[in-house]
């Protein structure tokens, strides 16, 4: 019985110290990488001190820059339209001069063309003979 056991017991070894001597390969872990793309701050946001933490709003032009949606809502056709590019009016415009409201009272899940007329009321437009269609209050905002 003894015999037996010894037996078992140098069998036993002899396959662990294979085992141990025998190179280990690392297994390979799918991981996910979280891939954070962070957004390139408009042109403009260095001149107004922007960190695309909060809503803009362009009072002379009736138009919000959602950093969340990355992209500017404007008036057309009757209600606010999204484009992630600057609006055709506001192309030749030197964004850097024009006047900003910062709108920091309003989470950025939140649509803050849906609350215009606050803000037309708030922050009046400041121009002459602009040709950018002004939002009526009365209509509801899409």
């Amino acid at each position: 019985m003894k015999l037996i056991f010894i037996a078992f017991v140098l069998i036993n070894t002899s396959y662990l110290s294979f085992a141990q001597d025998k190179p280990v390969t690392p297994k390979k872990h799918k991981h996910k990488t979280a891939h954070t793309t962070k957004k390139a701050l408009p042109e403009w946001a260095i001149a107004h001190n922007y960190d695309a933490t909060a809503h803009v709003y362009f009072p002379d032009y009736y138009t919000f820059y959602d950093p969340a949606r990355g992209g500017y809502l404007y008036w057309e056709s009757g209600k606010y339209v999204f484009t992630p590019a600057l609006p055709p009016f506001l192309e030749k415009v030197d964004l850097n001069k024009s006047r900003v409201q910062i709108l920091k009272n309003i989470s950025l899940d939140l649509h803050p063309e849906r609350d215009y007329p606050h803000y037309m009321e708030m922050y009046p437009a400041d121009h002459e003979n602009n040709m950018v269609p002004v939002p009526i209050p009365g209509n509801p905002a899409q």
